[in-house]
Parts: structure tokens; sequence; C-alpha cells
């Protein structure tokens, strides 16, 4: 009688269990900042097919413009927001520390290894610790050594 207790306990926990980990509920989305509201909206005439055209060539004219402009200003204290945005698409993420009881999170960000990505950002590194721009630190972090697997049978 005792066996069969236990077995019914151990299931319904086992339910319990399952149906807690399979209902996970998504944190809700941030607030987006109100948009403010056009005064006099305009209706746009419909685009020509040599607009349309004109448009794509354009927009990749200037995306990469933004990265060729004057190195951004950083300065401790930045929001990871901000300092996102300054480094654009030139930065790689070097080292992750993650969150421990008591302790911030630790990002160190530099430029990608390309000749337009170091101009901007310099050889520097950039450590952003729990949400703000901690450190700028001179010269680049040193890549990761290979790594050596085991050889089989080991």
């Amino acid at each position: 009688m005792q066996l069969r207790m236990n077995w019914r306990v151990a299931a319904l926990a086992g339910a319990l269990l399952w149906g807690a980990c399979s209902k996970k509920e998504e944190a809700p989305a941030p607030a987006a900042p109100p948009q403010p509201a056009k005064a006099e909206a305009a209706p746009e005439p419909a685009p020509t097919p040599e607009a349309e055209e004109a448009k794509p060539e354009e927009a990749q004219a200037e995306a990469p413009a933004e990265d060729n402009g004057a190195p951004p200003e950083f300065k401790v204290g930045q929001t990871r927001d901000e300092v996102m945005q300054l480094f654009g698409n030139c930065a790689v993420r070097r080292i992750f520390v993650p969150p421990a009881p008591g302790a911030l999170y630790v990002e160190v960000y530099q430029a990608k290894d390309e000749e337009r990505c170091i101009k901007r950002l310099g050889e520097r590194h950039f450590t952003i610790r729990g949400g703000t721009l901690y450190e700028i630190t001179p010269g680049l972090v040193p890549p990761d050594a290979p790594r050596h697997e085991p050889p089989e049978g080991v």
C-alpha cells in the first residue's frame, strides 16, 4: 500500500514539475517611448519605377558613410545602449562574464579586425560593467589560444 502511495505522489510531482517548466511566460516587452505625432502629415506621391531603383543604391551608399566618419567620442559612464550605437557594426565582444550573486556582468568589446573599424574605434578595448561604460583601456585583447583536442582513446 505504501509503495502504491509513493508512486502516485511521484507521478503527481512529476506532472506538476513538467507543467511548471513547460509553461514559461515571456517577459513583457519594455514600453517604447511615445512617438511624437506629426502635426501635418503630407501624403507621399506614389514612387516611380526609376525612384524605386535608386533607393536601394542610396541606402547602400549611406550605410558605409556612417562608419567612415570621425571617430565617435566615448565617455566613461555612458549607457550600454549609447555605446553600442557609437560602435555601429565595428565592434566585437571579446570577453563576457555573466552576473553572479552580488556581482555585475562584465563585457569587453574592441574593434573588428578590419582597417575601417580600427580607424573608427582605435586600438583599445571598452569594458562595460553592469550596463554602463566602465573603462576604456589602450591595446587590444589578444585572440583566444587555439584549442587542442585530446588524442583519441584518452
